[in-house]
């Protein structure tokens, strides 16, 4: 039961916290006008709302919030790098206490990841605008970039943020 308590809380820490941190950042940013011609135009960004942090590299996450605030004025990239930042950790950290063991506490982050993975991958394989949108925003060229990307993304989030999950595991080996 350890390893659906893990899962489930993980999951819903990081879309909740995904889907405030969206909201906050065009409430002090492009406005919601922005968000919701985005929608009107392709249904499937949602998807990237409430998953999208995951396949931004955790290098990518800190520039936004270590480095880009001292090199350039705090922009809204600070708000969104925090709301991905706190999301994958937070739900990493959910993970690992609420597995009974630490397979079980990396494991529901391990399904966190690849469910959220597979549902931004899906949406850009459906909807070509949702693949455009992607595509532009990270500066891919093709689909199948975005896919190697995504993957390799997924790799390394599960093992930088996994490290949270089992560091406070309930359990500890000595």
């Amino acid at each position: 039961m350890g390893f659906g308590k893990a899962f489930v809380f993980s999951i819903l820490a990081f879309v909740g916290l995904n889907f405030v941190f969206t909201i906050i950042y065009y409430a002090i940013g492009p406005g919601f006008n922005s968000l919701f011609t985005t929608i009107q135009t392709s249904p499937l960004m949602i998807l990237y709302y409430l998953f999208g942090s995951i396949i931004a590299a955790p290098s990518t996450i800190l520039d936004w919030v270590i480095a880009q605030p001292f090199l350039l004025s705090i922009n809204d990239n600070l708000v969104l790098g925090l709301g991905y930042l706190a999301a994958l950790i937070i739900a990493a950290i959910l993970a690992g206490r609420f597995g009974d063991n630490k397979g079980q506490c990396f494991g529901g982050w391990f399904l966190t990841v690849f469910i959220s993975t597979i549902l931004v991958i899906l949406g850009a394989f459906i909807d070509p605008t949702f693949q455009s949108t992607l595509l532009t925003l990270y500066g891919w060229p093709t689909f199948d970039v975005l896919l190697i990307y995504a993957i390799i993304f997924a790799v390394i989030n599960i093992i930088f943020y996994g490290f949270f999950a089992l560091l406070l595991s309930k359990t500890e080996y000595y």
